[in-house]
């Protein structure tokens, strides 16, 4: 549910090659490709149920979110968890590194949780109320997605303003663990197939703000020179990065640091 989203999209994309899909697209459409579109309202309480119900599906990946609408963040999952139960269907929550408030970063999966932003809030209440309706459930925590999919490119706050080439202020002193949407959608595949239950942390190495922007620069072909350093404002959180090595050790990969992925000048 959110498949017309930024990672909903690369959750189908990178599906294992023998699974039917179907994905659920509210006020944007769903991507075409080798699966079928559902159009889900989310804010409406029933509707997630009806789908589900309809659908019969063996796993349901939850990755829709609404930053100022809890029906849709919070109600909608718990819809979602509980209509997973009566299919005996899996179900996978993805939820942020906004649930901590960030004075004692990395944080491990079982650190008390403090949000001190209403998004993380809202994660965090639906991470609990999905776990009580749901005991099989897969809660999967990550920070800024990176990559592309369509004409989407993230995360948007740095890349909405550079690929027009506007200049943006970065916060050298707020750290995040910023990784590629396409490692997140493939641990969850693999997180989904493994019996595991509970939070785990999906994240890549930590880095601040303006080094993120440094490394989008690089990835996407942007000037370096619209990048402005600045501190963050005393309401957001200092240093949610996470502690990724519980899932790493399961998986028996990690995330790639991005600056990896940046092209390198070719050779003469």
């Amino acid at each position: 549910m959110g498949a017309s989203g930024f990672l909903g999209s690369r959750l189908l994309a990178l599906a294992p090659p023998d699974v039917a899909l179907a994905g659920t697209g509210g006020r944007r459409p769903v991507r075409p490709g080798n699966w079928r579109e559902l159009h889900l309202d989310l804010a409406t309480p029933t509707a997630a149920r009806a789908v589900i119900e309809q659908e019969r599906p063996s796993t349901v990946f939850f990755c829709a979110y609404d930053r100022t609408n809890p029906a849709v963040t919070v109600d909608a999952a718990v819809a979602a968890a509980r209509a997973a139960v009566t299919q005996a269907a899996r179900f996978v929550l993805f939820s942020t590194d906004l649930v901590f408030d960030g004075r004692d970063g990395p944080y491990a999966e079982d650190a008390p949780a403090a949000p001190v932003l209403a998004y993380g809030a809202m994660k965090l209440e639906a991470e609990a109320l999905v776990a009580a309706e749901h005991a099989g459930a897969l809660i999967i925590r990550t920070s800024l997605l990176v990559g592309e999919s369509g004409v989407m490119l993230r995360p948007a706050f740095e890349c909405d303003a550079l690929v027009r080439g506007q200049s943006v202020s970065l916060y050298r002193d707020e750290w995040r663990s910023p990784t590629h949407v396409d490692d997140v959608a493939r641990a969850a595949w693999e997180l989904s197939l493994l019996d595991v239950a509970g939070v785990y942390h999906v994240a890549g190495p930590r880095l601040s703000r303006l080094e993120l922007g440094q490394v989008l620069c690089g990835l996407f072909r942007f000037s370096p020179a619209l990048i402005r350093e600045a501190d963050r404002p005393a309401s957001r959180p200092r240093d949610t990065s996470l502690d990724a090595r519980r899932a790493a050790a399961l998986l028996g990969w990690a995330p790639r640091p991005l600056a990896s992925l940046v092209p390198q000048p070719a050779r003469v």
